[in-house]
């Protein structure tokens, strides 16, 4: 099977879109982010994370796995060039739950997205933010504010140079992550930016267990050793919490609720590191 015909079927779409247009966009963004979870298992087990085309294939589609942003926006990337769409890469600093960046940038580019050409603008596509981005299109060139499924955005200036994504939380607006206005990411930039997220100790990813997944209208998380499901957003969403006990459990709600299918004999030593430790028994 091709790859398109393999990505639409692996993302639960029952054909392939014949229009390159806003609502094929919105269709695919939501669909491979219910379908495909966020998730940094390789890294945990200590596996380096290829951003090569073929390997995201297989290891997204034709394993069933998911993966993080390097890999979930490169198969996006995939996905709507060969629907004809005009796609381009750019790195992004994260800005969420950080400190105020106003005087320097304390934030490295450590988060890839993507933008969009359509006959009506430029739009900001993510499926690799995990539980805070929309699954939704953000258009670009407005001020405004959207109302999109996931929340409340808006896109806004930040340092000079620089754009903000913005999501309302609680009557105030935080941002989630910002990229050099005009800039387009280049292939060995995005490389250097992968290899960074997942090698160096100190990175995000190589210091903690995540998997998101966004279900119904439903996000399903877990970090460490805390399972969340949110549902819905703003001011009516509710937070249920519970704690993963052990391997078995974890790997059993990968399975259950990411659909995350670990190959056989996949050595998981080391997978449950951020899960707390057996409780002594006398």
């Amino acid at each position: 099977m091709t790859f398109l015909p393999a990505y639409i079927k692996r993302i639960g779409l029952s054909s392939v879109p014949t229009r390159a247009d806003l609502a094929t966009l919105a269709l695919v963004m939501a669909a491979q982010s219910r379908s495909i979870s966020f998730e940094n298992c390789d890294v945990v087990l200590g596996k380096r994370i290829s951003m090569a085309d073929a390997d995201v294939e297989a290891k997204l589609v034709g394993q069933m796995r998911g993966g993080y942003c390097f890999e979930q926006n490169t198969l996006l990337r995939m996905a709507l060039q060969a629907l004809g769409f005009q796609v381009t890469p750019v790195l992004c600093r994260v800005r969420w739950n950080k400190p105020s960046d106003e005087d320097e940038p304390n934030t490295a580019f450590t988060h890839m997205a993507l933008k969009v050409a359509l006959d009506q603008g430029e739009y900001l596509a993510d499926v690799g933010f995990a539980g805070t981005n929309s699954i939704a299109p953000v258009a670009l060139g407005t001020a405004n504010s959207q109302a999109l499924p996931e929340g409340e955005f808006r896109v806004t200036d930040g340092r000079p140079g620089y754009q903000v994504l913005q999501l309302h939380v609680k009557d105030e607006w935080r941002a989630l992550y910002s990229w050099r206005v005009g800039e387009a990411a280049a292939a060995i930039d995005l490389e250097c930016a992968n290899w960074f997220s997942c090698t160096y100790p100190k990175a995000r990813f190589t210091t903690s267990f995540f998997v998101s997944r966004v279900v119904g209208d439903e996000h399903h998380h877990i970090l460490n050793e805390e399972y969340v499901v949110r549902k819905g957003h703003g001011v009516g969403s509710t937070v249920e919490k519970q704690r993963v006990a052990d391997l078995e459990q974890l790997l059993t709600l990968l399975e259950e609720v990411f659909g995350i299918e670990l190959a056989a004999g996949t050595d998981v030593t080391n997978l449950d590191r951020y899960l707390p430790p057996p409780a002594n028994v006398d």
